[in-house]
C-alpha cells in the first residue's frame, strides 16, 4: 500500500505536463514568427498569413496554459505561501 502524501494536493503528472506543454506552445509560436518574416523577407504572402495565425494560436494557448497551471499552483498549493512551495526551495 502506498503512503498518503502529506500535502492537500499532490501534483500529478498530468498537471506538471501543462505547465511544459505551455513552454513549449510558446516556444514553437516565437519558431513559428521567425518563420514567418523569413517567408515574409521571400514573397510568400499565403504562408505569411498561415504563419500568423499559427503563431498567434501557439502563443496564446501556451500562455493560457501556463497561466492557469500557475493558477492552479498556488491556489491548490502545499500548504506554503504563494511563493513558496515547500520541498521546492527547501
Amino acid at each position: 500500500m502506498t503512503k498518503p502524501s502529506d500535502r492537500a494536493h499532490a501534483s500529478t503528472t498530468a498537471s506538471r505536463a501543462s505547465g511544459w506543454i505551455g513552454y513549449a506552445c510558446i516556444l514553437a509560436g516565437i519558431a513559428v514568427v521567425a518563420l514567418v518574416l523569413y517567408a515574409a523577407g521571400d514573397g510568400f504572402e499565403g504562408w505569411v498569413l498561415v504563419g500568423a495565425i499559427a503563431a498567434v494560436v501557439l502563443i496564446a494557448v501556451g500562455v493560457v496554459m501556463s497561466a492557469l497551471n500557475l493558477r492552479r499552483r498556488r491556489l491548490r498549493g502545499s500548504g506554503g505561501t504563494p511563493t513558496h512551495e515547500p520541498g521546492l526551495i527547501d
